[in-house]
């Protein structure tokens, strides 16, 4: 993996960028190794035992536990047969142990800058078909989002994005907390935002802010896309400036990095938009969760922290994915 750092954004304090060589861009989520973060694993861990991992986890824990709020979502393994997840309890942990050690060693990992996208050229998803053996997706700006997907259907186009030493992956839970703690630590000012209000930093339906570029829809209308400085589109945005809606039917979506205004440590839509699949497990009834909220919501009921958890079977136009990458 040799990643090509975009000129005058490679600070790690306001968002280091990277891209592949193909487009597709990267934002690097700090995780330091320090006391304060691994009070009980300590910082001379080299064996990475079963119990040595159990307290890197629970040291993880502990350092997002704002953003984990005495949840019982977790990640561990459950069985499910759907093409695209673990084989067994064992595939699982290796997944999850092999994140663990990298974040440990190396300090952070990657997360994609944008909502994963449907790739130059595809039509947008209106309604749920299966994906196909050569479905990819792209994590570039201005493409439309790639939803109507299953969770497993996400791992499996997430896994493509394979740079040899270095996996791509649905991220798991304590990943998705890890990133609203990077942007705290940055900018602890967002903390609010991040943990009852999301507002202000998200695409939802009462969100006001600026289009930038790319195009939006609205909301059971996906078939209908609009430039974002296009004169012929609804008057649910003025000029470039999206109104705040009275109605969940009038939000709009838009095209990944589409606002400037949902922009955090160069991270794009952590907050709204559209719910994004992780690893993550809730119960048997509803084991597969998404995070951060969509742009049918309220940004203070589904800020950028809350999880929602639905059956393998669920797919909407409400719900894509993001990409991470570990060694």
């Amino acid at each position: 993996f040799a990643p090509t750092k975009i000129e005058g954004e490679d600070s790690i304090d306001e968002g280091l960028v990277i891209t592949d060589g193909y487009g597709n861009e990267y934002v690097w989520v700090e995780v330091p190794k320090t006391n304060e973060v691994y009070p009980t694993a300590g910082l001379n861990v080299t064996a990475f035992t079963d119990e040595e991992y159990v307290k890197i986890e629970n040291d993880l824990h502990t350092y997002t536990s704002d953003y984990r709020n005495g949840t019982e979502y977790k990640d561990v393994y459950y069985a499910d047969s759907a093409d695209g997840w673990f084989k067994n309890e064992a595939e699982y942990n290796e997944l999850k142990y092999k994140m663990l050690k990298s974040i440990y060693q190396n300090c952070g990992f990657w997360i994609g800058r944008y909502e994963a996208g449907l790739e130059e050229g595809k039509n947008p998803r209106t309604s749920y078909v299966a994906i196909s053996a050569s479905d990819k997706a792209v994590i570039k700006p201005n493409m439309y989002p790639y939803n109507y997907v299953t969770r497993d259907e996400a791992q499996t186009l997430a896994q493509k994005m394979d740079y040899g030493d270095c996996k791509g992956s649905l991220i798991f839970g304590i990943q998705w907390d890890l990133v609203l703690k990077y942007i705290e630590t940055k900018n602890p000012a967002q903390k609010s935002n991040l943990l009852t209000n999301s507002t202000s930093i998200g695409n939802y339906y009462n969100s006001k802010f600026t289009l930038n570029r790319g195009k939006f829809a609205q909301y059971n209308a996906l078939s209908k896309w609009y430039n974002f400085n296009s004169e012929e589109k609804p008057t649910l945005v003025t000029g470039s400036n999206k109104k705040e809606q009275s109605l969940y039917e009038n939000g709009i979506l838009l095209t990944t990095g589409a606002t400037d205004a949902t922009k955090l440590q160069n991270i794009y839509d952590i907050a709204g938009n559209v719910w994004e699949w992780t690893l993550e497990f809730y119960d048997t009834s509803a084991p597969c969760v998404s995070r951060g909220g969509n742009y049918v919501n309220l940004g203070s009921d589904n800020p950028a922290k809350d999880r929602y958890s639905d059956n393998t079977s669920y797919s909407l136009n409400i719900v894509g994915f993001r990409v991470g990458l570990w060694k």
